[in-house]
């Protein structure tokens, strides 16, 4: 027999308050369909900067009623459903989001019934399954099947999603993964940019302390400043190439790299300064100080690492005229460390490509951490356990040495030590 088709929707949303006719309440399960889509991808952090989840027509088309999916999505829109904004020409294309109104339903899971959308659902899964398995390496089946042992205690973790603001769980995303797992509902996937996404990629680190391996409580070992240090080590290389290039070069009249601006006689120690705070794990301590005693005086350490990232490693131009919005911390880090501020613009196209830096991050992320610290792990260790995110790894008590051992031989293999912090 196949596996049943579930969709996953707010408990309070009936397709017959939003599909008026009866030609459209046929395709109720189109709608279901359309709803469970924003809500799973919300769920799991496929979205926008804004949080709207990017659908493709041609996807749509392809699932839904391929003459009426227009009708059945201009319905939810109408009815205060969902919410669109404006398209984007390529494969963004329209942006949704599901209404205010559903914000602190839980979720519910119902079968599909509609024997057309289940077998096109099928075959899409299927294409999708191929895809996938073509990103993939062999450390990524690995840590996949590892992760097939997970458990969470879904009660604790339901306690600690209702103590938490109503905020940080909209259309209880939250309950969403923590389902996802009890149910053995696992997912693994790598981006375009390397970055491998699993089951607890987007679950709030309150919630991840409800994960088991059988009955035992997991621990984790993960980076300090990972992606500052990331930033720092590219910058030295960068340095290095230059000076290589000017030996290479010389006899011939050179006007310097970028780190050697004759208007900034200390630009030349402040790399060194800010690859010592990263690599200690104190950059953001320092610059929290820094901007405290300035204009930021009830900043606080995770919002700090959340606007260094936006104002600094990838600010965007505000409109297409240029323009950009003022920042207390990209000036602090700007006169800080000049040079760097200069190598991340540069790499950004001063604003005009400013996803350009973070992607080579979380490409430079995933080789340390995936394809060199798990690919030691499971290859040389494999009855430990491994589940990654991002710049961690998660394993059990008796298994910590080994990862911090692990982690420590990768920063000797790349000559680039960093501060481990292991909770």
């Amino acid at each position: 027999m196949k596996p049943s088709v579930h969709f996953c929707l707010p408990e309070s949303f009936q397709p017959g308050e939003f599909l008026r006719t009866p030609q459209l309440i046929r395709l109720a399960d189109d709608a279901r369909y359309f709803v469970s889509l924003i809500l799973t991808k919300t769920a799991r952090d496929q979205v926008d900067d804004a949080g709207h989840v990017r659908l493709m027509a041609k996807h749509l088309r392809s699932i839904m009623h391929k003459h009426h999916y227009k009708q059945v999505v201009d319905a939810l829109l109408v009815g205060g459903a969902v919410k669109r904004v404006a398209y984007q020409v390529g494969e963004c294309s329209f942006g949704y989001q599901l209404a205010e109104r559903f914000h602190r339903d839980k979720h519910v899971r119902i079968a599909a019934q509609d024997p057309r959308l289940v077998d096109r659902l099928r075959l899409f899964h299927e294409k999708s399954e191929q895809e996938r398995q073509s990103r993939m390496k062999p450390v990524h089946f690995a840590l996949e099947r590892l992760q097939q042992q997970l458990k969470i205690d879904a009660d604790q973790a339901r306690e600690i999603i209702e103590s938490l603001p109503a905020a940080s769980n909209p259309w209880d995303c939250q309950g969403v993964l923590v389902r996802d797992i009890e149910d053995k509902d696992f997912h693994v996937n790598v981006g375009r940019y390397g970055r491998l996404t699993n089951n607890i990629t987007s679950m709030k680190r309150e919630i991840r302390s409800a994960l088991r391996l059988g009955s035992e409580s997991l621990k984790h070992v993960d980076i300090s400043c990972c992606q500052p240090a990331l930033i720092g080590k590219e910058a030295k290389d960068r340095e290095r190439q230059d000076k290589r290039q000017q030996q290479q070069d010389k006899g011939q009249n050179q006007e310097g790299s970028i780190y050697d601006a004759p208007d900034s006689p200390h630009c030349r120690g402040d790399l060194d300064v800010y690859c010592e705070l990263v690599q200690s794990g104190q950059f953001y301590d320092f610059l929290l100080a820094k901007l405290k005693i300035g204009p930021c005086p009830n900043l606080t350490r995770e919002d700090l690492k959340k606007r260094f990232l936006t104002d600094v490693v990838a600010k965007r131009k505000a409109n297409r005229h240029g323009a950009e919005y003022p920042s207390d911390i990209e000036d602090r880090f700007r006169g800080l460390f000049p040079s760097l501020y200069k190598f991340i613009r540069d790499i950004n196209c001063d604003g005009w490509e400013h996803k350009n830096l973070i992607r080579q991050m979380q490409q430079e992320e995933s080789k340390l951490v995936i394809e060199t610290v798990a690919a030691n792990l499971v290859a040389r260790h494999p009855r430990i356990f491994v589940l990654t995110l991002h710049d961690a790894i998660f394993t059990t008590a008796s298994g910590i040495p080994v990862v911090v051992g692990a982690f420590e031989a990768a920063f000797d293999q790349i000559g680039y030590p960093m501060t481990l912090k292991v909770a």
